[in-house]
């Protein structure tokens, strides 16, 4: 079975893209966090279509844990504080 071409635009339902404008705005994404996200969100949806709130979070969730070591002490305060408040 062959992969589906990766679409050239992505497709984000409203909620998913507040969450994207979100992250970015209080400084959990930036450009090229951003960037990783989209890349990993043109392949899920080339098997998925319009991407839904449930399929950002889990690909901005990834990206952001990847890109900030749980022993930053800021990262610590953002998995305490706000990681339940964005992604549950």
């Amino acid at each position: 079975m062959s992969t589906p071409p990766r679409p050239a635009v992505l497709e984000l339902d409203r909620d998913a893209s507040l969450l994207l404008d979100l992250l970015v705005e209080v400084g959990h994404l930036d450009d090229a966090a951003l960037d990783r996200v989209n890349d990993r969100l043109l392949d899920v949806q080339a098997r998925a279509g319009t991407l839904d709130l449930q399929a950002v979070r889990r690909v901005a969730a990834e990206v952001i844990f990847e890109s900030r070591p749980p022993s930053d002490p800021d990262a610590r305060r953002d998995l305490d504080v706000e990681w339940s408040l964005l992604f549950h």
